[in-house]
C-alpha cells in the first residue's frame, strides 16, 4: 500500500487535498464535482437475504428533502465519508505534493502525517459511501435533472485502502456514536464484525455484551430447524407487506432471548443447542395451544408470536428448563414442554366489544391479536413483565419436582 504513483491522463476523478495519515491509514479531505463523483460512489447495502453488504436502503422522502434543498441553492459542508477498498488501491495513483518520504514512513510504521496529495480515481473503481448515503442519493437526483449542477463541490473524506470489515466497523461507529443505526441493523454488524475480530469478541464478552451476537446465532440455528418460527421473523432491511407471515421483528425476538441465554447450564451453550431447545419449547406449546400455530392461519393474527408473547414466555423458559431438569426429563422433548405448561391455556382476561358487552376469553382467544384478545393489552415493558408473572404462576415450581 505504499506505491507512490505518477498521475496521468485518463477518464476518472481527481481529487486533490489535504492527506494524513492516522495509524497507517490515508485519509485525503477533498472536494469533487458532483457529476463526476455520481460515476464513483456506490453504496454497500445489507441484502436480507445473501447477508451481504451493512446498509439500509435509502429513504426516499429523506433524499428527496435533501435534493430540493440543494437544487434551492443550499450548500453541503459536512463531507461524505468514503473508502477505497484494499482490493482497489493497486488501481488507483497517489501523488504526495510534499514529504513523500514522510507519508511512507507513516504507512510503514502505522503512525501519523499530515501533509497535500492529489489522488486519481479510474473509471470503474468505486468510492463506497460509508456516511451521507441520503446525501449522495439527492447530489446524484439534482445532476441527473440538471446537468450544470454537476460542477457543485462536494466535501469528501477519502480513507485508502480499508477492507470491507474495516469500512463497515467504521459505518458502525460513525452511525451509533451520531445517530442510532435500527437496533437490528447495528446487532447484525455486530456480529458480522466479530466474526473477524477476536479482540471485539472478548470485549463484548468482559462487558456483558456478547449476548446480542450469540442470540442471533440462536436465532438463525433456530429458523434453521423449521417449527413455528420458520418464515415470521423480519430480517434487517426487509420490508413488510401486508400479506406476509411477519409477526416480529428480529432484533426483538433476539432481545427476549437474554433471560434465557443468561442461564448458566446456557452460557457456553453453542447456539445450535440452544436452538433445539428453543425449537422443543414453542412445539411444546405448540401442542397445548395449536390454534394460533395453524398452518390455516396468519401468525400475524395472533400476539403469543408478537413481542407480549415472545418476551414474555421466553421470560418464563429458565423455569420451565429447571422443572424439567429436576423431574429428569430431556430438553428436547416437546411432550415433556408441553406437560410443564399444560394450564397455559387458562390464562383469561376480560374483553369489550364494540357494543361495550364484556366478556372473559381463555385458551387461544386470550392470545389473539387486536381488542378481540387479551395479550395484546400487556404492552411495555411492565406489561410484558406482568403477563410473565401470570404465566409462571400457572407452573409448578422446580422444588416441587425435586428428589431430595
Amino acid at each position: 500500500m505504499t506505491t507512490i504513483h505518477a498521475i496521468t491522463e485518463h477518464k476518472g476523478l481527481r481529487l486533490k487535498g489535504s492527506l494524513a495519515v492516522q495509524g497507517g491509514v490515508p485519509m485525503l479531505q477533498a472536494f469533487g464535482p458532483a457529476g463526476r463523483l455520481r460515476k464513483h460512489t456506490k453504496v454497500d447495502t445489507y441484502d436480507h437475504v445473501t447477508r451481504d453488504g451493512y446498509q439500509r436502503d435509502l429513504v426516499p422522502s429523506r433524499v428527496r428533502a435533501a435534493a430540493t434543498y440543494y437544487e434551492s441553492g443550499g450548500r453541503m459542508p459536512n463531507p461524505l465519508l468514503v473508502n477505497i477498498r484494499k482490493d482497489d488501491f493497486t488501481k488507483i495513483e497517489v501523488h504526495v505534493l510534499e514529504d513523500e518520504a514522510g507519508y511512507r514512513e507513516a504507512i510503514e510504521s502505522e503512525g501519523d502525517w499530515i501533509g497535500l496529495a492529489e489522488i486519481y480515481i479510474p473509471e470503474g473503481v468505486p468510492l463506497w459511501v460509508y456516511d451521507g448515503q441520503h446525501r449522495n442519493g439527492a447530489i446524484n437526483e439534482v445532476v441527473d435533472r440538471d446537468l450544470e449542477f454537476g460542477s457543485f463541490p462536494v466535501p469528501v473524506c477519502c480513507t485508502v485502502g480499508l477492507d470491507t470489515p474495516e469500512e463497515m466497523k467504521e459505518f458502525y461507529e460513525v452511525n451509533q456514536n451520531a445517530k442510532a443505526v435500527k437496533t437490528d441493523l447495528a446487532w447484525e454488524l455486530l456480529r458480522k464484525m466479530a466474526e473477524t475480530d477476536q479482540e471485539l469478541r472478548e470485549l463484548l464478552e468482559v462487558k456483558d455484551q456478547d449476548w446480542t451476537i450469540r442470540g442471533e446465532d440462536v436465532t438463525d440455528e433456530l429458523v434453521k430447524l423449521g417449527g413455528v418460527w420458520a418464515g415470521t421473523l423480519q430480517e434487517a432491511n426487509q420490508k413488510k407487506v401486508r400479506t406476509d407471515r411477519l409477526a416480529l421483528n428480529k432484533a426483538q425476538f433476539v432481545r427476549s432471548l437474554r433471560p434465557v441465554l443468561a442461564m448458566p447450564s446456557l452460557t457456553k451453550a453453542d447456539p445450535a443447542t440452544v436452538a433445539k431447545i428453543l425449537h422443543a419449547y414453542w412445539e411444546g406449546i405448540a401442542k397445548v395451544i395449536p390454534e394460533p400455530f395453524a398452518a390455516t392461519t396468519n401468525p400475524k393474527e395472533w400476539v403469543i408470536q408478537k413481542g407480549p408473547g415472545a418476551i414474555s414466555l421466553h421470560r418464563v423458559l429458565p423455569q420451565v428448563i429447571e422443572v424439567l431438569r429436576a423431574r429428569g426429563e430431556r430438553l428436547g422433548d416437546p411432550a415433556a414442554y408441553a406437560d410443564v405448561l399444560r394450564d397455559l391455556p387458562q390464562l383469561s382476561g376480560e374483553v369489550v366489544d364494540e357494543q361495550g358487552n364484556s366478556k372473559i376469553v381463555s385458551g387461544a382467544e386470550f392470545w389473539r391479536s387486536g381488542p378481540e384478545g387479551v395479550a395484546s393489552q400487556f404492552t411495555g415493558d411492565a406489561g410484558r413483565k406482568r403477563l410473565g408473572v401470570r404465566i409462571q404462576a400457572l407452573l409448578p415450581k422446580p422444588t416441587e419436582t425435586l428428589n431430595v
